[in-house]
């Protein structure tokens, strides 16, 4: 008889901060994107990376200073991303 696998381990969010159009952090790492590059672009797929990793939809936290704000997303191994509440 074999036991059942047990569930994986809640993933914390990734916390990203972006500052400028080329330049952010992504759980206090630098991350830049390249001459005429989108920030967005280049951290969105760093954690579609992470999530395709894992196995698993990455969540993240990512903080806006270029509009002050915040948003939660689930980003997924295939790169579709889904706002969270």
């Amino acid at each position: 008889m074999t036991e059942p696998t047990p569930p994986p381990p809640a993933t914390a969010d990734a916390q990203v901060h972006v500052f400028s159009p080329n330049a952010g952090l992504i759980d206090g790492v630098p991350v830049t994107a390249p001459p005429y590059g989108d920030i967005q672009d280049v951290v969105l797929a760093i954690l579609q990376q992470r999530a395709q990793q894992l196995g698993t939809p990455t969540p993240a936290t990512i903080t806006d200073n270029r509009y002050g704000g915040a948003i939660r997303l689930l980003i997924h191994p295939d790169g579709t991303t889904e706002q969270l509440g």
